[in-house]
């Protein structure tokens, strides 16, 4: 039986209806006046899980530093685990949005958490370091695993707050990713290589949870089984130019991640405590840039709250080129900073406006592709990220040779492709919202 086209429904070149934005709101409006809430159990569980697994992700960078200062590697050899863990991540990133988007694999959420907290824990342990970029690769698959599932449930219990879920969703990763300088420099500290187990038990908790969550009717996929995506041509332009955009982001995020700490330290060591032999306390040299790095994490999660918020009211579009822009101008002051305070204030305040996009790009992604909610998020969360861990070995043969100060310089180039790009996406056409079918 053919469709009934309503007022301002228009049909592509196959004869299939297709809502705009606008009107999709309108027909929302009629049909269904009450918007629909987020469903809090499933958001908060999921940005739990979030937290868990970029937790994981975080503690490699975390053990650059103690491998360098403790164990001699070199920047190259420390930045190489990082690339592990982000290889894996990448080359399965767009098999598991494809699985999620025609599986529904649910089972997928809790088995994610557990392999990438076990095999990080354990691999820790290994004095090879052969056998150690394996455990990394192992704990990568599972973060892989995670994101695309977790993305697409989130998107369907954000019900008509898309972006403000998403930015709780993403808040999780933007914690756990604040939590592991500070928790794994304590670990390494404490109890060495040992104190790495310690990240298997929130791992198991967690994935606990989340078994039990999403495997009952609670779950958002199973309590909606009548409501459908309303008919939307998928934008393989404008997600193209979303990628290369996040993709830029993801590098200048995994260089400030990995090497912030102890460019910090380099610059700043002068105002370190001396010990009686004239030699800089290590513990002290440690803990300042531990800390800046932390600073400069947990001031991303106001900026990833502060970007959902300004992206619902605003735009997204515009939210993506004003933090993106901003950070631009901000950045130079972080790096070559005149003093450790301003230096300190200026990495809290890019750190906010770096982040803001975060959330808004996943939501455009999916809206780009509305008919490929997991594979969006999946490239938009995971792959694009992943693929700045990639280039991490290569800064860090650059730091090797040239000194940190020019891989940050090739960071600021990197924020005006994010600026460049984000200038040129196209606005939306169409939707992801649920439509009544």
């Amino acid at each position: 039986m053919p469709s009934v086209l309503i007022p301002g429904q228009r049909r592509d070149a196959a004869g299939r209806s297709m809502i705009s934005i606008a009107d999709e709101e309108q027909v929302e409006t009629r049909s269904a006046p009450m918007l629909r809430r987020i469903e809090t159990r499933s958001i908060s569980l999921l940005t739990i899980g979030h937290a868990t697994v970029d937790l994981c992700q975080g503690l490699v960078p975390a053990m650059v530093s103690y491998l360098v200062l403790k164990e001699n590697y070199t920047y190259f050899m420390s930045a190489s685990l990082v690339f592990a863990t982000a290889a894996m991540s990448s080359i399965v990133q767009p098999v598991f949005g494809q699985m999620a988007d025609r599986l529904k694999l649910h089972w997928l959420l809790p088995a994610s958490v557990l392999l990438a907290g076990i095999p990080l824990g354990i691999g820790a342990q290994s004095p090879s370091y052969g056998l150690l970029l394996f455990a990394l690769a192992l704990s990568g698959f599972g973060i892989a695993a995670f994101h695309p599932e977790a993305a697409r449930q989130a998107h369907l219990a954000a019900g008509d707050y898309r972006t403000t879920a998403m930015s709780y969703f993403s808040l999780g990763g933007s914690v756990g990713f604040a939590m592991a300088p500070a928790l794994g420099w304590w670990l390494l500290e404490s109890s060495g290589r040992l104190g790495m187990l310690w990240v298997i038990l929130p791992a198991a908790i967690v994935a606990a949870l989340l078994a039990r969550q999403f495997s009952m009717s609670a779950s958002p996929s199973r309590q909606r089984p009548h409501i459908a995506i309303a008919p939307a041509k998928d934008d393989w332009y404008g997600f193209g130019v979303l990628t290369i955009s996040v993709v830029a982001r993801s590098i200048v995020f995994f260089a400030i991640n990995t090497f912030l700490a102890l460019y910090w330290r380099q610059r700043w060591a002068d105002s370190a405590d001396v010990g009686s032999t004239g030699a800089f306390d290590l513990n002290v040299i440690l803990a300042s840039g531990t800390t800046i790095l932390s600073v400069f994490l947990a001031a991303g999660i106001g900026g990833t709250i502060l970007g959902g918020w300004f992206a619902d009211r605003f735009s997204r579009r515009a939210t993506l080129i004003t933090g993106f822009g901003l950070s631009m101008l901000t950045f130079p002051l972080m790096v070559w900073s005149p003093s450790m305070e301003v230096g300190a204030a200026m990495v809290a305040l890019t750190a906010i406006l770096f982040f803001a996009p975060a959330s808004p790009a996943v939501v455009l992604g999916q809206e780009y592709l509305p008919n490929r909610v997991g594979m969006a998020s999946g490239v938009t969360i995971g792959l694009a990220v992943s693929v700045g861990g990639m280039v991490v070995p290569l800064l860090g043969w650059l730091g090797d040779v040239y000194g940190l100060g020019v891989v940050f310089l090739l960071m600021e180039v990197m924020l005006g492709f994010c600026v460049v790009s984000s200038i040129a996406l196209p606005n939306p056409h169409f939707s992801t919202r649920l439509a009544k079918s």
